[in-house]
């Protein structure tokens, strides 16, 4: 049985079980990190291939406060929209990330969920640019990226989907293809409910923006942001990061 404050990491795919030769694209990796912050987590694999999905399954969300989706090259169902927005909307908190996550198939109910008015391949990226800063994946106590700021994205995570935000969904980071602006690279939406959380990642193969530091620092240290504040708001759901930021601002 989970944890109130546990985290469920969901993949659709396997494991890796020729370490240190990882092959599978997981969240494997980013247990280590989720270890060095002290945050609790449960792993489960294959959620492709279960009948019926972790993620179809409103009771077994229920047992979790934060989920981390690494949905790989497939569409989801309408029973996992049902349940995850459900879920959400209780007050929960969605990471959705992953490989083809929104294309390739195209995923129209992925991207309804996590507050894109688009979906499908987008040419690969090399870089992606902060446009708002005002949130807890650009401020934290792992740093600060200001609005503006550029960061590059690895060749082995080039590969992004057409996602814009709808209304009521922000976008704070853009990818870019050279000079040209591309998709949103991280959608975040607030407030879902009864204070529910989702933040889409795009792109993100291997979900190695979030352990590889010593070649993308940057964005393991956003990650770092996003999971201390989820965490330590997971019991005090109503309250936005707005809300947390004026607690300590005279």
């Amino acid at each position: 049985m989970a944890g109130a404050k546990e985290v469920l990491l969901v993949d659709d795919n396997n494991w890796d079980v020729d370490e240190p030769y990882h092959n599978y694209v997981n969240l494997d990796r980013v247990e280590g990190i989720l270890d060095a912050l002290g945050i609790d987590y449960h792993h489960e694999w294959n959620d492709r291939i279960r009948f019926p999905v972790l993620t179809a399954d409103l009771d077994f969300l229920n047992n979790y406060h934060i989920m981390i989706w690494y949905n790989d090259n497939r569409a989801i169902d309408q029973s996992e929209y049902d349940a995850v927005s459900a879920w959400v909307e209780e007050g929960n908190f969605l990471i959705v990330t992953g490989y083809d996550s929104l294309g390739n198939p195209n995923d129209v109910l992925m991207a309804q969920l996590v507050g894109s008015s688009t979906c499908g391949d987008y040419p690969f990226c090399d870089s992606f640019t902060v446009g708002d800063d005002n949130n807890f994946i650009m401020r934290g106590d792992w740093g600060d990226y200001d609005a503006g700021t550029s960061y590059d994205i690895l060749v082995d995570g080039s590969d992004h989907d057409w996602a814009q935000p709808v209304p009521g969904t922000r976008k704070i980071a853009t990818a870019c293809t050279g000079h040209v602006l591309g998709p949103a690279k991280i959608l975040l939406t607030e407030n879902v409910g009864n204070g529910g959380i989702i933040v889409y990642w795009n792109g993100n193969w291997d979900s190695i923006e979030w352990w590889r530091f010593t070649q993308s620092p940057e964005t393991v240290n956003m990650f770092r942001n996003m999971m201390d504040y989820l965490f330590a708001l997971a019991p005090v759901r109503e309250m936005s990061w707005g809300g947390v930021k004026g607690m300590f601002t005279p």
